[in-house]
């Protein structure tokens, strides 16, 4: 028998309707307050394994990146360390980098680059030997004792000056070696800056812009009143001052690096969890936490977005965290994220906000039933999505795409998919026939669902352990029907049946277990 499939509504179109020169920039495109990450061209939904911290040496990168690669992603998020780059000042060792992309070439991934610069987890431990041991030129923070601390001062312009010749040498370099291939597709300048061990610096500088005024940009985009920075803040105010000093200067940073090669850059945040009050204490002052958010982006407008780093297993945290941040002036961006069995569905949840990847950092640990429970869960969702990377980048951009996520007491959920067609879910173990009115949550509690919308009369189904029934409700009398059911996948951007699906396999809803596939529906009314 011939196989004959009708290719009209299975492509998809792209931001760019003509084919993009290989040498255009990585971007970051907002449109009507959705955004999507540009690659060569094309939507890229980033789907990232983070080597762990001291991972990036040439002698040890080939373990790592073998590690990274079981997750199936289609970047590497990898550390430079300013220490190494930098051993003299002005002199740049680019090894490490240079082994970082030559591994990403040869393996097909491509590169973010997380700047390990005057800021790691609210300290200073990665800025060179040089700087460390001269701290009359380059003075670290002063807490209210008046003691110094393990953080490097943002208002003191000899260490601004010199990490802004350090990134820009950085980029300079990528743009010589990389300029023309984009291995590297972004940049994070410094990491979860802020300082850990004082609320603020209290240095004769730092005392003397506390005093001032608080600058115009910050007063116009938090709605505040003139004055000095108490006036202004009132009991907050010593964290807002801190969150503009680290901002201004990493935003300093950001600007020196793109006037070099213009990468998309990021900053990532070490988060302001429920249960923590004390800037300085339980996460670094200073930092982009959400309450310091208008006040971060008021001082860096050279960092093109802000990323999260979410250590949390539990759903209703993460979710609200990812609501903090996916706004129509931020994409939503985890930037790190645990590497467990737990987190695998939260992928889902940056899905749903229409956001621009997701990162799981510290994958290069020993074998163990619990790593390589987490390897098989995240596997389970990149090897999935990035052949459609792109698909899900521009539906994403255009509000196409919706998915679900189970949570305790949520096993079944709703979708609303436009066009007069809803989507059912059913967490869990599928079940046999009709799906129960009362479900109970599956234990595990891992399923995940996505639908993106290819037309008005066409869907594209994927999930892990759920159940997804379409549903016609549009008030106008007439009954949806499925005209077409495919199992296949999209090779090159086209999408290629493997196999029509019907009768009971699809009466009760389309059955998604353990292994994600792709299902393509052609929908219909009478």
């Amino acid at each position: 028998m011939k196989w004959c499939v009708s290719l009209g509504l299975m492509t998809f179109s792209l931001v760019l309707a003509a084919p993009a020169p290989a040498q255009e920039m990585p971007r970051l495109v907002t449109k009507q307050g959705r955004h999507v990450m540009m690659v060569d061209g094309k939507p890229f939904f980033i789907l990232a394994a983070q080597l762990h911290n001291s991972s990036a040496w040439p002698a040890v990168l080939d373990d790592a990146w073998a590690a990274a690669d079981a997750l199936a992603p289609n970047t590497i998020e990898a550390p430079v360390y300013w220490e190494q780059f930098e051993p003299q000042p002005g002199q740049f060792d680019t090894t490490n980098v240079d082994a970082l992309i030559a591994k990403a070439r040869a393996t097909g991934k491509r590169l973010a680059l997380l700047w390990f610069g005057t800021w790691k987890n609210g300290q200073m431990h990665y800025v060179p030997g040089w700087i460390k041991s001269d701290p009359a030129t380059y003075p670290r923070m002063t807490d209210a004792r008046g003691q110094p601390i393990d953080v490097m001062s943002p208002h003191a312009p000899a260490t601004l000056e010199a990490d802004k010749r350090a990134f820009a040498a950085l980029l300079a370099h990528l743009k010589k070696v990389d300029g023309d291939r984009h291995t590297v597709i972004l940049m994070q300048v410094e990491n979860e800056p802020g300082s850990i061990g004082s609320v603020r610096d209290f240095g004769a500088a730092a005392q003397a812009e506390f005093a001032g005024p608080v600058p115009a940009a910050v007063l116009a985009r938090t709605g505040r009143k003139p004055g000095d920075w108490r006036a202004v803040f009132g009991p907050d105010a010593d964290e807002a001052f801190a969150a503009y000093a680290t901002a201004h200067f990493i935003d300093a940073v950001a600007a020196a690096g793109k006037a070099v090669y213009p990468l998309p850059i990021y900053v990532n945040t070490w988060l302001r969890y429920k249960d923590k009050k004390y800037p300085g204490i339980d996460y670094p002052s200073g930092g982009a936490v959400w309450t310091m958010f208008d006040v971060w982006r008021a001082a860096s407008p050279s960092v093109d977005f802000i990323g999260t780093d979410i250590y949390a297993d539990d759903a209703g945290e993460y979710r609200k965290v990812l609501d903090q941040y996916a706004r129509a002036d931020n994409p939503s961006w985890v930037s790190e994220t645990g590497f467990n069995t737990k987190t695998a569905p939260f992928l889902y949840y940056v899905l749903a906000r229409g956001g621009i990847g997701f990162s799981v950092f510290g994958i290069d640990n020993a074998s163990s039933a619990e790593h390589d429970a987490a390897v098989a869960a995240h596997r389970a969702n990149f090897a999935a999505l990035d052949p459609i990377r792109s698909l899900i980048g521009q539906a994403a951009l255009d509000g196409r795409l919706f998915a679900a996520v189970e949570e305790p007491g949520a096993a079944k959920q709703r979708l609303d998919l436009g066009q007069g067609w809803r989507a059912n879910i059913a967490f869990g173990p599928p079940p046999w026939g009709d799906t129960p009115a009362l479900l109970g949550n599956s234990p595990a509690q891992s399923g995940r669902a996505m639908v993106i919308r290819l037309s008005d009369t066409s869907v594209l189904l994927t999930g892990i352990d759920a159940r997804i029934e379409l549903e016609r409700v549009t008030g106008d009398g007439r009954h949806g029907q499925l005209l077409r059911v495919e199992e296949g996948s999209y090779v090159g951007g086209q999408w290629r049946p493997t196999r029509w699906l019907n009768g009971d396999e699809t009466d009760y809803g389309i059955n998604f277990t353990g292994a994600a596939r792709m299902i393509r529906i052609d929908l219909g009314s009478y």
